[in-house]
């Protein structure tokens, strides 16, 4: 396949996986495997000919490619060699818990120099909640069937560090963007409230519930739930809409759009559904 992009060819790769899962055909088990050793070879200069940055000019890693090989490698485990699959684990949990995250707030940086340093400059400073709780319930996805106890509780701790952080404690729900400093964040829709967030922070909050049990995660599962059900979802045509303003009105009421597909709040009912269940 020719390459697009690294998240486009994680989703490929993701696909085509499930698709000669299901099938069994060979060939969606090849092009899966083919996409997949595309992004492992691309990974240290992801963007290769279209990269827009002048080369060596604050090279930054960011947090992105960490959920994306989480997500990736557990949807083609079935097709990788286990000790591939052990490495990919082991060096994505310590990148998450050690490289990205910022032990003075308990929050993980979007991006940081390549060496794990931080940054001071918009990329550097930028906290995006919504991603970091994503990747955090996709380590705990990872950790829990390794038996990786120890992980899953740093995991838990860095959600709630993360709400406490991220959290509007005047009007309620997620901030999009914030600066770790307290600085004016770059994005100017840094104070949106928009559904995807929401919707990862429940699956990883009703995960974290079932796994650990403690009343914290409770609470907070239930302020979100409240916060989500009360704000997000159109009462007289169903769905949820996206992007709300930071006092919780509709800001924007289409329900679709480039970034809004069908794929946040399908998934999240259905985990916080298995989550649920699984708990009895």
């Amino acid at each position: 396949m020719q390459p697009y992009s690294i998240a486009s060819d994680c989703f490929a790769a993701m696909g085509f996986s499930a698709l000669g899962r299901v099938t069994g055909d060979t060939e969606h088990k090849r092009i899966a495997i083919d996409t997949y050793d595309s992004v492992m070879r691309r990974l240290p200069n992801p963007k290769g000919q279209y990269e827009k940055r002048v080369p060596g000019t604050r090279p930054l890693k960011p947090l992105g490619f960490a959920m994306g090989i989480f997500s990736l490698v557990t949807e083609l485990e079935w097709l990788l060699e286990e000790d591939a699959v052990s490495a990919h684990y082991d060096m994505v949990t310590s990148e998450v818990l050690n490289t990205f995250l910022d032990t003075d707030y308990g929050v993980l940086r979007e991006h940081v120099a390549p060496d794990g340093s931080h940054v001071d400059s918009f990329e550097g400073r930028l906290i995006d909640c919504g991603h970091g709780i994503e990747t955090l319930w996709l380590l705990m996805q990872v950790a829990e069937r390794r038996g990786d106890r120890e992980s899953i509780d740093r995991a838990v701790d860095i959600i709630i560090s993360t709400l406490e952080f991220g959290w509007d404690r005047e009007f309620g729900g997620l901030y999009c963007f914030m600066d770790i400093a307290g600085h004016p964040p770059q994005q100017l829709e840094w104070n949106q409230k928009l559904w995807w967030p929401h919707a990862e922070t429940l699956i990883a909050l009703a995960m974290a519930w079932r796994l650990t049990g403690r009343d914290d995660c409770k609470a907070w599962y239930q302020r979100v739930h409240d916060y989500a059900w009360g704000h997000f979802p159109d009462p007289g045509h169903g769905e949820w809409f996206g992007y709300l303003d930071r006092r919780g009105e509709v800001l924007l009421n289409l329900k679709g759009g480039k970034w809004k597909g069908c794929f946040h709040v399908p998934r999240a009912l259905l985990r916080c559904y298995q989550e649920f269940s699984a708990m009895g």
